[in-house]
């Protein structure tokens, strides 16, 4: 059975315990747990099957021990193996260090030879340096003495054009040569010859420029001005050449005007076309493109916007000048951006600003008054046309009638205060705005944003909402148009508030300009809220006034004390307070909004309690009179349930529950008085409401009471 067992069976991915002991049993066929033979079925036997497994376990201890002494073997193999292998690199670290100094020893000889080599170098570069300068020397006094005998030598490097650009370079030397003599008046005359001839050669350098130039000759044009370099006046001359010839084309009087789209690109193709030039041309071609583009904006970009700007626009047409020249300005800066890879030797920052100063500063200089100039104007156009529009006869006409409907209600309010005018005076103040952020600085940009917001402020909050709230208050009052009035004034506060945060505020917010802001705001506020304020405290007394009077004209005597038996229904005089008074809740709701809405409902419908229970003073209740007196009030609770205030609900729940007593038996009402909720109210005012039954002298109340 151990010759049956190998490592095999015990690797991790093929062993299975389960399987491993059905292998083990079915090794003995005498354990009966064996495949059938031929003899059939065999019986099982427990002795045979324990056995079995004892020859397993000895078989697997013998493979154990067997395992163990290879793996021991191994061991000592692997420890010779790594003794060897530490043996041999600390011999090749010892070899490694000898070669490692080797190494170094030999580059310091490496550097000492290179710095000799080097020293010599230096000392031979400088002999033969002096040896050349010393031949250079010679070869020019000997010119030089041709120039004090002869003002014109007969020399082939002066005579022959193919030798000009070793003239030029000669002559420049011996100029710097002459200009070094003492001035002595016997070097007068060699110092007068040379300057004529350096004058003469550098004139025809400028002449071989200018006409390699005409047939786009680039290699020759390259050579004529690095020979020119040296020459101040003649190397000023043909880059100024250069320059005129690849500008743009003017128009003449008779050609129609380029636009600005084509014109700025026209300069940018230019400039870009006129690089490569440059580039190929001159030995400092950032200098050469820095002067091209100053000459480009100068003479082409200058023409061009005081062209657009001019023609009396700034007088005639003032809005169009200032979108124009927004408009031109942004241009520049665009094309800026993009010239700016063109000379990369200019910053930036100095482009932007030689750019605004060259261009835009006369127009700049009084910018500011002129925006301040046109947006006052623009507000005194726009409520000039609003009023036309909506004129003070036809406002008054507007608030003849009754109560407004809540729909029609804010079309009337319009005549009076208008989101159109707000938004457009707004709009106008914005674009404003965003041309000053681009073409103010920060200093100028505050005090000219401050005098926008005034302009604001006076426009709409004193010349449209004051004005308006002051038109709308001497309107009737229970009309509601003043509350529908406030709510227009309301919703273009949002507006105005959100442009001050916004648009105004980042442009004052760090200058000493933002407390003349806040104060101005603050105190427009102040006038606003207390006119309103005043307004709807006319308002509101209009109203309750009204319920007051339709109560007065529409409630008979005997209405709540009639002679013979009724339904009980809502009397016409509640009937027709009730409708007005939800008007009134309608108009208010939505014309007021958040705390302001709460306090007026409140207000409104205290006083309307106190309308309700003076007018139920002035009636004497019978039975059946109670009965129909119980339908009003629960008309009037109704009503003031849509105010959404529990303190009001409370209160009419109390007018009620004092209604109530009417219904109450003489016999019971001593009980029912010293009972919630009656145990509760100022017992005058309880008296008071029992004296109001018409029983309260036939059945004695005032001794029960």
């Amino acid at each position: 059975m151990a010759s049956a067992l190998s490592l095999k069976d015990f690797e991790e991915d093929m062993f299975v315990l389960e399987k491993y002991v059905e292998k083990i049993a079915q090794l003995d066929p005498r354990t009966g747990l064996g495949p059938l033979g031929k003899s059939g079925v065999k019986p099982f036997d427990a002795k045979v099957l324990l056995s079995c497994f004892e020859n397993s376990i000895a078989s697997l201890k013998e493979l154990a021990d067997k395992n163990e002494r290879r793996v021991e073997k191994l061991e000592k193999v692997c420890q010779r193996q790594e003794r060897e292998h530490s043996a041999r690199i600390k011999d090749l670290e010892n070899t490694h260090q000898i070669a490692f100094e080797e190494f170094h020893k030999l580059e310091e000889r490496i550097t000492y030879v290179a710095t000799k080599v080097v020293h010599l170098g230096d000392q031979l570069e400088a002999t033969n340096s002096r040896r050349d300068r010393a031949v250079e020397a010679q070869e020019l006094i000997r010119y030089l003495a041709e120039f004090e005998e002869n003002p014109k030598p007969n020399l082939p490097i002066f005579n022959d054009s193919a030798m000009r650009l070793e003239a030029a370079d000669l002559i420049f030397k011996l100029n710097n040569l002459a200009w070094e003599l003492p001035t002595d008046k016997k070097y007068h005359t060699v110092r007068r010859n040379i300057t004529e001839m350096y004058a003469q050669i550098e004139a025809q350098l400028v002449d071989d420029f200018v006409e390699a130039q005409r047939f786009r000759d680039m290699r020759r044009m390259k050579e004529y001005a690095h020979a020119l370099q040296p020459f101040n006046y003649g190397y000023t001359k043909v880059v100024e050449n250069f320059i005129h010839l690849n500008l743009p084309p003017s128009p003449t009087a008779q050609q129609v005007h380029p636009s600005s789209e084509s014109l700025f690109l026209q300069v940018e193709q230019y400039c870009e076309k006129s690089r490569a030039m440059i580039a190929t041309i001159f030995d400092n071609p950032e200098m050469v493109m820095t002067k091209y583009i100053q000459v480009i904006t100068e003479k082409i970009l200058q023409k061009h916007i005081d062209f657009e700007l001019g023609r009396g626009l700034m007088d005639q047409e003032r809005e169009k000048y200032l979108q124009k020249l927004h408009a031109l300005y942004m241009k520049t800066l665009k094309l800026q951006d993009k010239l700016s890879k063109f000379d990369t030797s200019m910053d930036v920052s100095y482009m932007s600003k030689h750019m605004k100063v060259l261009l835009f500063n006369k127009y700049l200089s009084s910018y500011a008054q002129i925006e301040a100039q046109h947006m006052k104007e623009r507000c005194s156009n726009i409520l000039a046309e609003f009023n036309r529009t909506y004129g003070i006869g036809k406002k008054k006409d507007t608030a003849a009638g009754g109560l407004l409907a809540p729909g029609s209600g804010h079309v009337v309010a319009d005549a009076y205060v208008s989101q159109d005018v707000c938004a457009s005076i707004l709009y106008e103040s914005k674009h404003t705005i965003r041309r000053c952020t681009v073409l103010l600085s920060d200093l100028e940009l505050a005090e000219l944003a401050r005098d926008i917001f005034f302009i604001i402020l006076d426009s709409l909050c004193v010349n449209h909402f004051l004005f308006a709230l002051d038109q709308a208050s001497s309107a009737d009052p229970k009309s509601g148009l003043f509350i529908q009035v406030v709510f227009g004034v309301n919703s273009n506060m949002h507006l105005l508030e959100k442009q001050l945060r916004e648009i105004i505020m980042p442009c004052i917010h760090y200058s000493m300009v933002a407390s003349k802001c806040i104060d101005k705001r603050r105190d427009i506020m102040t006038k606003l809220e207390a006119k309103i304020e005043a307004g709807i405290e006319k308002s509101i007394q209009g109203m309750v006034g009204h319920v007051k009077s339709l109560l007065a004209s529409h409630q008979k005597k005997n209405d709540y004390r009639p002679e013979e038996t009724v339904v009980p229904q809502t009397t016409q005089g509640c009937s027709k307070a009730v409708e007005y008074i939800n008007e009134c809740c309608s108009t208010l709701r939505s014309s007021l909004d958040g705390k302001n809405l709460e306090v007026v409902l409140l207000e409104f419908g205290v006083r309307l309690h106190r309308v309700v229970y003076d007018h139920i003073q002035q009636y004497a209740i019978n039975d059946m009179g109670a009965m129909i007196l119980i339908c009003d009030m629960n008309e009037y609770r109704k009503s003031v349930k849509e105010f959404k205030h529990p303190f009001l609900d409370e209160l009419f729940e109390n007018l009620q529950a004092l209604c109530n007593i009417f219904v109450v038996k003489p016999e019971n009402l001593k009980q029912v008085c010293s009972e919630d909720p009656y145990v509760n109210f100022d017992r005058t005012v309880l008296v008071a409401m029992i004296q109001l039954r018409a029983d309260y002298k036939s059945a004695r109340l005032g001794k029960i009471v």
